[in-house]
């Protein structure tokens, strides 16, 4: 499961990030790749890196296997999980920009500086189905890539092959895919911040309850299509926010609203699905922001002329 959220503040700042929902812990940590690090590919030529990254991740045989992720430039990426649809290419195909699926997080990173460049790519990309090694699976997941301007959804599926889609809402959750949740959003056009009014009803008045009564019918669950309108439907209406702070606390308060606490959702492997960590990035300060299901502090790191400069990853 997860929940990505995007918005720009008054003066078309971006903030970014997502709830990690899952059935463990990895032992995920906030990673920061510098400028000039090695970074192999499968199917391309090996390269290192051009740009400094920021986000949380695991490390597998030095490599910086990001989940969330942005570059010096501010764009950013989150990889989501998108099961029962998610369906990569078997093989490479002759012509394209072949990537095994997990590469495509620090190819965006690294290779571009706005969404607008990444869309414009992803036209020759084949996404293959390529683990990063023997003791990991191939990961079912969607992407949502962001800028300071726009959002995009990056879905490869059984049914459509790559569908690339512009998030408007910068909101993305897990399966159905993006298309149907947008749709699903028909069923909560009745919602509204303002309370309900009183009503007249062959001559009895029906008086609303209590404060809030406009959002009755907001879903509280934690299936992906209700998380998704939730979400959505948050990110509509909370006011703009001044300053980095109040931005800030306007990203987590919206996705802690639709945090999974332990104990609340079993799998059916039995074990407790719940938000991990929350993350948000800052464009404007280059600052990553997070906290932890354990540990509700606010943490926060930033990338910096010190560490986009050493020759090794700083592992926070």
């Amino acid at each position: 499961m997860c929940t990505g959220l995007r918005f720009t503040d008054d003066q078309g700042n971006l903030y970014f990030g997502r709830n990690l929902d899952v059935g463990q812990d990895y032992g995920e940590k906030v990673i920061v790749t510098p400028r000039n690090y090695p970074l192999p590919y499968k199917f391309l030529a090996d390269t290192k890196t051009s740009k400094a990254v920021i986000g949380m991740g695991i490390v597998v045989d030095g490599y910086p296997s990001y989940f969330d992720c942005f570059n010096e430039d501010g764009l950013g990426i989150a990889g989501l999980n998108f099961p029962h649809y998610a369906q990569f290419s078997k093989e490479p195909v002759n012509g394209k920009i072949n990537l095994a699926s997990y590469e495509i997080m620090l190819w965006v990173t690294q290779n571009f500086t706005t969404v607008k460049e990444v869309k414009e790519a992803l036209k020759n990309v084949n996404l293959v189905s390529e683990a990063i090694n023997s003791d990991f699976a191939v990961a079912p997941l969607h992407w949502i890539i962001s800028d300071n301007e726009e959002a995009i959804v990056v879905e490869v599926s059984k049914q459509y092959g790559m569908k690339v889609f512009e998030d408007k809402l910068g909101v993305l959750t897990n399966s159905p895919d993006f298309n149907w949740q947008v749709t699903n959003l028909g069923n909560y056009t009745g919602l509204s911040p303002h309370d309900a009014t009183l009503q007249n009803w062959n001559g009895q008045e029906v008086m609303p309850w209590g404060v809030g009564t406009g959002s009755l019918g907001l879903p509280g669950d934690s299936i992906p299509a209700s998380r998704f309108a939730k979400v959505a439907y948050l990110n509509a209406n909370y006011p703009t926010q001044k300053g980095e702070t109040a931005n800030v606390a306007k990203f987590f308060n919206i996705l802690k609203s639709v945090a999974m606490v332990k104990g609340s959702v079993i799998n059916n492997q039995g074990k407790d699905e719940y938000t991990v960590y929350t993350a948000c990035y800052s464009s404007k300060t280059k600052t990553y922001y997070c906290n932890y299901a354990t540990d509700f502090e606010l943490k926060k790191y930033t990338i910096t002329d010190e560490n986009l400069s050493l020759n090794k990853l700083t592992i926070y």
